[in-house]
């Protein structure tokens, strides 16, 4: 029976029902890769086709299938036996027309620009992508992003740093002169109990769509899920109405290239994004000292601007850290209508509204939006970011997040995120303000008089309390304050994940070429 993407309840990619599209899936998608080292491998193609196929060809042999992720993941779960060298092919919109495609059958094939909402599609790239996401122009990316195609990238991850950078340096080596364009270094930070952070020291990869079976083994915090139909219920307490179940077409499109009814891919955006961690540290003591915070209660300015405690206790749920169980993910904003917990403008709660976000025009339902996060962090420094030291030590550039995630179009999902949620001074209520950490914001030419900054956040020196029905937004309690400026987007692209059987397609056409016999005159 083929894959059914609306499918209803989370799938075992390793089922027998399964094998026939997970052995085709490339790994990382349904579920991140798990290596703490990556290299992130960008290549520029030849320009002949034939040259560009057989390249292709060669960096696909030994990616990683999302059934071989699968085994190792349960192995390393049971066994603790870490899995081999994790592989991932991508390819951009230029790296598919320099393997021949025409634009009528990528056009055909790639259709996630058939969303009218956001101009940030696919075939369009990152550059084409730039006044709809309100980023940086080109010319201020950095140089490699700036002045190369990047055609292809390559993942190349392992736990094991030396043994990664010896599979890497033979992928450079084996590659033909004037083809790589750059690599990415990522390195995961992680607090001693082995959880993922981010370099201004907040707990990392939170809220996540879960797809599969072995998902519902444990929560965040260790307690046994339980899943009957949507409902997620997790150490006694309910997700009803915002489960973490997704069905695969949040993530998965079929590989049309492939010619293959099994054959699945996925759409990624990658974007580095450098991190002023001493900005933003800075930010966070100025914004205590205007709300006149005690010094118990300091570390919640920082708190509200990501929607979490840096050990991930949600703002929402408790109005300081150590919350039992602090990794919670069971919640909603039902009880906060008012935002006299979590403030609108909260990173997490703009990006992932938990059911807030209205409709418009039809246009679907906020689950709809979720992307698949696959981000690791990037450059050194020389202490741990939960390590006790002074705010003039700590980095102002040079160190950050390759961000990357997955998804089924890159207009509905990450570019309506960033847009219109992140990007949006008026949502989740008007005049909130943009996101604190990724928001960016474009000086508006055309307002009288012309806006030249951001405006500022509003903030609220008390946690929780009562509104009236009636009462304004705005209140006495509420202090203005701008935070935001402190994540600078220094270049990325688009990439489509193609399916296993396309890879094998291009190997296959690469040696039928290579076999074929070379013309003769009819003089001889």
């Amino acid at each position: 029976m083929p894959l059914e993407l609306d499918n209803a309840d989370p799938v075992d990619p390793l089922t027998p029902e399964s094998l026939p599209w997970s052995e085709k899936l490339q790994g990382n998608i349904i579920n991140g890769h798990g290596r703490d080292h990556t290299a992130n491998i960008f290549i520029t193609l030849p320009g002949n086709v034939d040259g560009a196929k057989a390249l292709v060809s060669r960096l696909a042999a030994g990616v990683t299938s999302a059934a071989k992720q699968e085994t190792e993941r349960r192995r390393f779960k049971t066994l603790k036996v870490p899995g081999e060298t994790f592989r991932m092919l991508l390819i951009s919109a230029t790296g598919y027309r320099k393997l021949g495609f025409d634009e009528d059958r990528l056009s055909a094939a790639f259709d996630d620009a058939a969303q009218p909402q956001v101009q940030a599609s696919f075939l369009g790239g990152a550059r084409g992508a730039v006044d709809a996401l309100q980023d940086p122009p080109p010319a201020e990316w950095e140089e490699p992003f700036r002045e190369s195609d990047l055609d292809l990238l390559l993942i190349v991850a392992d736990d094991d740093e030396q043994f990664l950078l010896r599979r890497c340096g033979e992928v450079l080596t084996s590659l033909p002169d004037g083809t790589l364009a750059h690599v990415e270094r990522g390195e995961a930070l992680r607090t001693a109990g082995g959880e993922g952070i981010e370099h201004f020291g907040y707990v990392d990869g939170r809220s996540q769509p879960l797809y599969t079976t072995w998902d519902f083994e444990r929560d965040a915090s260790g307690n046994p899920i339980r899943r009957d139909g949507n409902l997620v219920e997790a150490g006694g307490g309910g997700t009803k109405e915002f489960p973490p179940f997704a069905s695969l077409g949040l993530v998965l499109v079929p590989d049309v290239l492939a010619d293959d009814a099994e054959a699945f891919g996925s759409y990624f955006v990658f974007r580095k994004l450098e991190q002023n961690v001493r900005g933003f540290k800075l930010a966070e003591q100025a914004l205590a000292d205007a709300l006149k915070l005690p010094q118990g209660e300091r570390e919640r300015a920082g708190a509200m601007a990501v929607g979490r405690f840096e050990d991930g206790t949600p703002v929402v749920v408790s109005r300081a850290d150590g919350f039992i169980p602090a990794k919670e993910n069971n919640f909603n904003y039902g009880g906060d209508g008012a935002g006299l917990k979590c403030p609108f403008q909260a990173h997490i709660r703009k990006t992932n509204p938990r059911g807030e976000a209205p409709k418009i025009d039809g246009i679907p339902p906020e689950r709809d939006r979720r992307i698949t996060r696959r981000g690791i962090t990037y450059g050194d420094r020389p202490e741990h970011p939960q390590a006790a030291q002074d705010i003039s030590a700590l980095p102002s550039e040079g160190v950050g997040l390759l961000f990357m995630c997955f998804q089924s179009s890159i207009p509905k999902q990450f570019g309506f995120m960033q847009r219109f949620w992140a990007n949006s001074e008026n949502f989740l209520k008007d005049g909130v303000g943009l996101d604190p950490l990724i928001g960016q914001f474009k000086p508006d030419n055309q307002a009288n008089p012309p806006r030249k900054a951001p405006i500022k956040q509003r903030w609220r020196a008390e946690w929780g309390g009562e509104v009236k029905d009636k009462a304004p937004l705005r209140d006495t309690h509420e202090t203005e304050f701008l935070m935001n400026g402190f994540v600078t987007m220094k270049g990325g692209e688009f990439f489509f994940a193609p399916s296993i059987p396309f890879l094998q397609s291009l190997q296959a056409a690469s040696r039928s070429s290579a076999r074929e016999p070379v013309a003769q005159s009819e003089e001889t």
